[in-house]
């Protein structure tokens, strides 16, 4: 079977990169809704089991789709069932529960500052996992981004982050954000065999069985949580976007612009957040949004150029 070249991304080109772009920015703009709501919501679910909810909705949704593509995988999952488990627990389960945990203890600001750190981390570990190259024209995209970034995050003014405290909460995000990671530079070696829902849908079911220790601890120490119907909007949009379309538009983004491009869009989380905040919250854009996005946008497009090609010498005039 042959394999996805680890050094480039999947895409060839002649594929739609326009669009390929779109769906790698879809899952920052669903996770700046997640970050947002459950900040709304965690004096109302406690965060593991706000996790562990999140993915059983998600499952429930997903299994109708995805019931025949599981049981024409069958075989190929059985085969890879310890990888499949690895990335639930590191993608489901460790990820989402550092992540809900860090935003009881820390503000979106700091987690936003934090997470924008995704791709530095991804492009290390594709560096040393995969063998992937960090060309000069990719890693001065990500430092423009990054600058782009942390514009948003310190509205304006970045002499604030001196004044961003440190706290239990950021440690958390950094655990997170590295799982995170993690777990995407492995879902590029992911079975070829494999259809995306039959990678979802496993993958969910094996984090949330890794949630349930967590989630007895969570009950015993604090109190247990039951769905409501005030709860169930947040919870709806916890399972659909940032889990099942999330999920499915990064790994599919993954496989076509590679793990390090595809993180790099995180850098867009920070803008997502901002826009959101003013529809929903009533906070207004300000000047450095619009900046920040040009920044943003202007790193991703260089880190994603391609140089241009060199002629194999046969081709060159003697």
């Amino acid at each position: 079977m042959a394999e996805l070249d680890r050094g480039k991304p999947a895409a060839s080109a002649a594929s739609p990169i326009p669009l390929a772009y779109v769906v790698a920015a879809l899952p920052p703009l669903f996770w700046a809704g997640n970050f947002l709501i459950a900040r709304l919501m965690r004096d109302d679910i406690p965060p593991i089991q706000m996790s562990f909810w999140r993915w059983v909705l998600a499952l429930a949704i997903l299994l109708p789709f995805a019931w025949s593509s599981l049981r024409l995988d069958r075989s190929r999952l059985r085969e890879e069932w310890a990888f499949l488990a690895l990335l639930g627990a590191i993608g489901v389960t460790a990820f989402n529960c550092f992540i809900y945990t860090a935003l009881h203890h820390t503000t979106v600001i700091n987690a936003a500052l934090v997470n924008s750190l995704l791709p530095v981390a991804t492009i290390l570990l594709a560096r040393l996992l995969l063998g992937e190259r960090i060309v000069p024209l990719r890693a001065l995209g990500i430092a423009v981004s990054l600058m782009g970034a942390v514009l948003v995050i310190a509205r304006g003014d970045l002499f604030a982050l001196g004044n961003l405290m440190v706290g239990r909460g950021d440690i958390l995000v950094v655990l997170g954000m590295s799982f995170w990671a993690l777990y995407t530079v492995l879902v590029r070696r992911r079975p070829l065999g494999l259809k995306p829902l039959s990678l979802l849908g496993a993958t969910t079911a094996f984090g949330i069985v890794f949630h349930l220790p967590f989630v007895l601890i969570e009950a015993t120490q604090s109190r247990i949580f039951v769905p409501t119907l005030n709860s169930l909007p947040a919870l709806v949009y916890f399972a659909v976007f940032p889990s099942i379309l999330a999920y499915i538009f990064w790994n599919r983004s993954i496989a076509t612009l590679g793990p390090a491009t595809t993180g790099m869009f995180m850098h867009l989380m920070p803008i997502f957040s901002a826009i959101l905040a003013a529809a929903f919250l009533g906070e207004r854009l300000a000047w450095y949004h619009p900046v920040a996005f040009v920044v943003i946008v202007g790193g991703i497009l260089l880190a994603t150029r391609r140089p241009p090609s060199t002629p194999h010498p046969s081709h060159q005039k003697r």
